[in-house]
């Protein structure tokens, strides 16, 4: 991992993966693929499925390898013995080509537990990351902000939030273009001695961090854009995300009901922050911390979804995100 860009930039689709699988897959990024020149695309999956999607959408002049594959990993199924016993399974293949440079790339919306395993197995850590943490935006009243860990890791150490915090702080200044993050700790108050303690003495860590730290930002103030880059662990954090991710379909069915009252302007105003809660924009989350980019979807995503999350990952790669964090970690004090 030197920095530089990749000359060609393939990104690898778990074509299988989702609730939708091939269908909502495919079209999403085959759109992506015709939005962004320069982007090659290997769709791992069922290949006669596959290659009638294809010849349906007219992508033939696209450039598309189609990568077969039989088997596949079911969202039951352990995360660690599937990416060990199903070789052949899409994210298994994908992920195993990204690390022998095959794709710059992995995106999925299958099982999010396969997907973590198959990184962590196959990419490995960068070095100083204990656990990789699962990032993603989240809109505020100015823009976004990125949430870190959403899910990865139950239990964090105050060790591993100080490692999220100087991942997160790269991420956003490459990719959210914000020259100086502001970090926060989400916490259930103000006060440096709040909370658990864990909060506690990740507060302490933070503020000595070479970060901008702005303390801690409790939940109320989260959609308000108190800070760039909010860690967590990844279960408060998942709590935190479905619970915006609910609002906004709570916000969907209000504003069908205020615009059924006769609502004009302020019907548009709503149309408009529905927009930007609405997650298909973003696409998905990154896995940051391993030697590779993996981004997981949610699994109800449809085509849009899919397209923003490979156009997401196209970018990534031509940053070499993996390597960029890499150098700042080794930067560290």
């Amino acid at each position: 991992m030197d920095g530089k860009a990749p000359r060609k930039v393939v990104v690898a689709v778990d074509a299988m993966g989702g609730d939708f699988g091939p269908a909502a897959v495919v079209p999403g990024a085959v759109a992506a693929a015709r939005a962004e020149p320069g982007l090659s695309l290997a769709l791992y999956g069922d290949p006669d499925a596959l290659n009638v999607l294809l010849d349906d959408l007219g992508a033939r002049d696209l450039p598309v390898e189609v990568v077969a594959c039989r088997d596949r990993i079911e969202m039951g199924e352990s995360p660690a013995a599937a990416v060990k016993g199903r070789p052949d399974a899409p994210i298994v293949r994908a992920t195993r080509d990204h690390r022998e440079g095959r794709v710059q790339a992995v995106v999925s919306a299958g099982s999010t537990g396969a997907q973590v395993a198959a990184s962590l197995m196959i990419l490995g850590r960068l070095e100083g990351v204990d656990r990789p943490a699962i990032a993603t935006g989240i809109p505020t009243l100015n823009g976004r902000f990125l949430l870190l860990d959403v899910g990865a890791n139950v239990q964090c150490t105050p060790e591993h939030l100080l490692v999220f915090a100087l991942l997160g702080d790269e991420y956003a200044r490459r990719l959210l273009d914000v020259a100086a993050p502001r970090v926060g700790l989400l916490n259930i108050g103000e006060e440096p001695t709040k909370g658990t303690e864990l909060c506690v003495q990740a507060h302490a860590l933070l503020r000595e961090a070479p970060l901008n730290f702005v303390g801690n930002v409790e939940g109320r103030h989260l959609l308000d854009g108190a800070a760039d880059v909010v860690v967590t662990d990844g279960f408060t954090g998942n709590i935190a995300l479905k619970l915006v991710e609910g609002f906004g379909g709570f916000l969907q069915t209000a504003a069908r009901q205020f615009l059924a009252g006769g609502a004009t302007d302020a019907g548009e105003g709503l149309r408009g922050l529905l927009h930007r809660l609405d997650y298909t924009s973003t696409g998905g989350a990154l896995l940051l911390g391993v030697r590779g980019s993996s981004i997981i979807c949610h699994g109800a995503s449809p085509a849009r979804a899919i397209q923003s999350a490979v156009l997401a990952a196209g970018r990534m790669a031509r940053l070499d995100l993996p390597g960029l964090l890499q150098q700042r970690l080794a930067a560290r004090p």
